[in-house]
Formats: C-alpha cells, structure tokens, sequence
C-alpha cells in the first residue's frame, strides 16, 4: 500500500497542530508537513516530495489561490484541495481554475476529510455539497430542475460520455484512454460541450452536470 506525504498550509498553528495529530495516526499516511503560508508552501514542496496539499486561501505574504497556481505549474500532478472557511463563487473558480481538485470547508469531519484525500490522490475531484449548493450560475441565482434541460438533447453521444466523465472528476487524458480518442479530441468536444451548455470552462461545465443529475438523465435517455 503506498504511503500518502500530505501538507498542511494554514497560518492557523492550533488547526494545523490538530490535523496533523488526526492525519499522522492514518496508518497510510507516512509524511505530514506543514506551511504557515501560500510563500512558505512553494518552496516546500520544491523541496520535499507530496501527494496532496490541503491549502487555506486567506494567509499572509501569498494567498492559497496564487499559491494553488504556483504550485500546479510547477508540479501539475500534485493534488491541492483547499480546505477554507467560506466558499463564496468566485473563490471555488478560482481555485479549480487555477489547479485544484478539490474545495472542503473547514467544518468537514475527520472521515470526510480523510476519505477526500484518499479520493483525490485515485483522480477524484471533491467539492463539499454545501459550496456546490452555493453556487449559482445565472444571474437571478434562480435553480435549475431535475428535468431534461434543453441543452442535454444538443449534446452527441460523444459528447455526453466526456460530459459525464468530467462530472466524475476524470482528467482529459483520462477520458482519452477511456472512450479511446486523442487527448486533443477530447478538448475539441469539451469545447463545444461549453458553447452548448452556455458555460466557460470545466468546472461550470462539471457544476451544470451535477445540478442536472446528469448520470441519471443518461440512464434515463438511453
């Protein structure tokens, strides 16, 4: 069983003390660094190999954000999950857009947090379901239906099978080797995929998908 190196990146001491006490006595887990801030967590993943970064935003020097997009440029298989107190709209875009795969609110529970982790580092993407009910995606923040929206009858077959595995958290390369198509292809679907749905990039696209229950439309519509 491969042991899991994670880093905490909190300028809160007693949150990180904690987490560390609870993440260390994981039996899968062997390394738990930790970083009082978004500056302090770029060079230490420069110098110690990690599995997986669990990255406040708000911190001194450099925000979890800029450090996120650092980090992922640098070392774009590193998994970041940001784990924050709020999860106003624009801070979970920026997050995912910038490399993350996740976003946690800090009232997660141990279990939850430990099953996110694990997740993550098997290609997972997780959101907790409270920031997903957050968001809204059209100006009147009016909420979709569970009913066959018009959008999912424009989409291809093709195009319905990436949909669904990006709602699943699978990377480009991923859903390539699945539906056997080249990477590229796959950017060309997910490109008319947005201009189909009337969304901007991955993660709306991932956050309409869910909002609509789309693996069961699938079922539904085959």
């Amino acid at each position: 069983m491969k042991k899991l190196r994670v880093l905490l990146v909190d300028d809160q001491k007693l949150l990180t003390d904690s987490l560390k006490r609870v993440l260390s006595s994981e039996q899968d887990i062997e390394t738990v660094g930790i970083a009082a801030g978004g500056e302090e967590a770029t060079e230490e993943v420069q110098r110690h190999p990690y599995d997986v970064v669990l990255m406040d935003i708000h911190m001194p020097n450099m925000n979890g954000i800029e450090a996120t997009r650092i980090i992922h440029q640098r070392s774009p298989m590193l998994k970041i999950i940001m784990l924050t107190t709020f999860g106003y709209d624009e801070w979970v875009k920026a997050a995912m857009e910038n490399g993350a795969v996740g976003y946690l609110l800090k009232d997660i529970s141990s279990n939850d947090l430990l099953a996110a982790i694990r997740g993550a580092c098997t290609g997972m993407r997780i959101v907790s379901p409270r920031v997903m009910n957050g968001i809204s995606f059209s100006p009147s923040g009016e909420r979709t239906t569970s009913s066959v929206p018009s959008w999912f009858r424009q989409l291809s077959d093709h195009e319905r099978d990436i949909l669904l595995l990006v709602m699943k958290g699978y990377s480009n390369e991923e859903i390539a080797a699945r539906i056997h198509l080249s990477t590229q292809t796959i950017k060309n679907y997910l490109s008319l995929v947005y201009e189909k749905l009337g969304v901007h990039n991955r993660f709306q696209a991932m956050r309409l998908a869910i909002e609509h229950k789309l693996d069961s439309l699938w079922i539904v519509n085959l």
